[in-house]
């Protein structure tokens, strides 16, 4: 029989577990039935905080999480916006300096023009190019622009020979702001033709570059063979059985230089001209500043170096002093406005002669030209190198001269 099949609890004063039952009091073992189902409420209090603890503490962690990616999102779109900005300030620098470096070029080869132009209206208008006091010693100045700033705008010019400078005319140009160009301009057939000068005319240079006669004959002899087209070597020269005895073994040139470096390999030049490592020491510096690789004429008197002067006068026998005194003018200072040129048909009181009283031959004119262009701006520079010939002109083209080679950058004719 279930006697606790149904339980109704009515308000009888309250019993102890283990007192005697009445007809509606429940046993302790039925009470301890009863309390196993029914939770205290102290418990479920208890545990109902604990549930809302629980729940509040995993809320406050999903909040943290959240403010970290946040701030992780925050962190890294600062850096990629950091990265963004060093490679736009980047472009940008390298768009500014790519083109100021295009307008620095443009200035050098603008420059190379002015020359041309220069040079071609003084031959037009004298006839023939002589000599610097002509005016195109001073490229820039013939053309206009002021000494002191290279940068302004062409004015209005009048050359030397007092006769105005189309140029003044039609001009409307100027070189970039910022940019200062330099130009100096080389007359080659002032110097000693290195692959058409005698023996005699060698020793004699080498005599005024204070070279012993034993070592400027054997530069001479060495010089010759290492040009001429045959095998048989002079008396203090050298061919190819001497060259073919170094290491690595080699050939001689037979035939004419292009370049002074070769002379490395000319027998008496590689140890006189440069030192232990190849590197050209100051005699090689004084020879270059003596002879040309692209002449071939006679040398001509008004813009021979003092050492060629000194050849020529030893050879038709005159006064190089005379020569440089002409040229330099009344207050024998070269580069001033009463510089004289040297020319046919000059007044024969005025004119140096040689030993016997006779006129020198001044018909020799400036035909090849090496020139040096440098374009500044701050730190940057643009170096333009050009070999010019004033004797011939393009079959095609606007230029009224050949321009023979050009080379950028620091190159060196």
């Amino acid at each position: 029989m279930y006697w606790c099949t149904e339980l109704k609890l009515r308000a009888e004063p309250a019993y102890s577990v283990g007192q005697a039952a009445g007809p509606h009091t429940v046993s302790s073992r039925a009470f301890r039935g009863i309390s196993g189902r029914i939770e205290r409420p102290e418990i479920l209090i208890s545990n109902s905080e604990s549930r809302i603890n629980q729940a509040g503490g995993k809320s406050e962690r999903r909040r943290g999480a959240v403010v970290l990616m946040v701030l992780g999102f925050v962190v890294l779109a600062s850096w990629m916006l950091i990265q963004i900005l060093q490679c736009v300030h980047t472009e940008t620098a390298l768009r500014g300096v790519e083109h100021q470096n295009d307008a620095i070029r443009a200035a050098a080869f603008q420059a190379l023009e002015i020359t041309i132009g220069v040079l071609a209206e003084v031959r037009e208008l004298d006839g023939a190019l002589y000599g610097p006091a002509q005016g195109w010693d001073d490229i820039l100045g013939y053309a206009g622009f002021p000494a002191t700033a290279r940068t302004n705008v062409l004015e209005e010019a009048s050359s030397d020979l007092g006769v105005a400078s189309p140029l003044g005319e039609v001009a409307a140009f100027a070189f970039p702001t910022g940019i200062e160009v330099e130009v100096s301009i080389r007359d080659e057939s002032g110097r000693l033709p290195l692959n058409h000068t005698s023996g005699e005319r060698w020793k004699l240079l080498f005599e005024a570059m204070e070279i012993q006669a034993a070592d400027a004959s054997t530069l001479t002899d060495c010089l010759l063979d290492w040009i001429d087209p045959d095998d048989e070597p002079r008396l203090n020269g050298a061919e190819g059985e001497l060259y073919q005895q170094r290491a690595p073994p080699y050939e001689p040139l037979n035939g004419p230089i292009e370049d002074l470096y070769q002379l490395r390999l000319v027998e008496g030049f590689d140890r006189l001209f440069f030192d232990d490592r190849g590197v050209p020491n100051d005699l090689f510096q004084t020879f270059a500043a003596c002879v040309t690789t692209v002449s071939a004429g006679p040398v001509n008197y008004n813009t021979a170096p003092a050492l060629v002067l000194d050849v020529l006068a030893e050879e038709a026998d005159f006064e190089a002093q005379r020569v440089v005194d002409f040229r330099n003018g009344v207050d024998l200072e070269p580069g001033t406005e009463d510089d004289r040129v040297l020319r046919p048909g000059l007044d024969e009181t005025e004119a140096p002669v040689d030993g016997d009283g006779n006129p020198l031959d001044f018909s020799a004119t400036c035909r090849y030209f090496t020139l040096h262009i440098a374009a500044r701006s701050a730190s940057t520079v643009f170096r333009l190198a050009a070999r010019l010939d004033t004797a011939t002109r393009p079959r095609k083209g606007l230029y009224p001269i050949t321009i023979l080679e050009l080379q950028t950058r620091g190159a060196d004719l």
